[in-house]
């Protein structure tokens, strides 16, 4: 498969297009999956700044993936899943909710186009 970009980033966005699309109470488990990467950015062994080395990783940090999973089931169902964004800033809110949902969209249907092609 190409991937144009981090793959361990390809691979959290596949992985919730499959959870939200074909496994029941898959909304769950995306979003726990997205609590878990929450609770890892907390580590208390984490320094209060990133070394060179984490810049260099094969997948975005844990807080980005944690709002990235978040925005992709969000996406999925606003009004359902409307206070997953309650973190966001209202600055930024209003914006996000809007990309959250083309995100959804694109990826959605980016992967299904892919899969879908016989190779």
């Amino acid at each position: 498969i190409p991937v144009l970009g981090k793959e361990e980033d390809a691979v959290d966005n596949f992985a919730t297009i499959i959870l939200l699309n074909y496994i029941e109470n898959g909304d769950d488990v995306a979003i726990s999956a997205a609590d878990m990467f929450a609770f890892e950015s907390q580590s208390e062994e984490l320094p209060d700044y990133y070394e060179m080395g984490d810049y260099a990783d094969e997948h975005s940090f844990d807080l980005q993936r944690y709002f990235s999973t978040l925005c992709l089931v969000y996406g999925s169902n606003p009004e359902k899943y409307q206070y997953l964004l309650d973190e966001v800033e209202d600055d930024y809110l209003e914006n996000r909710k809007d990309f959250c949902v083309s995100n959804f969209d694109l990826i959605n249907e980016n992967w299904h186009q892919y899969l879908s092609v016989k190779q």
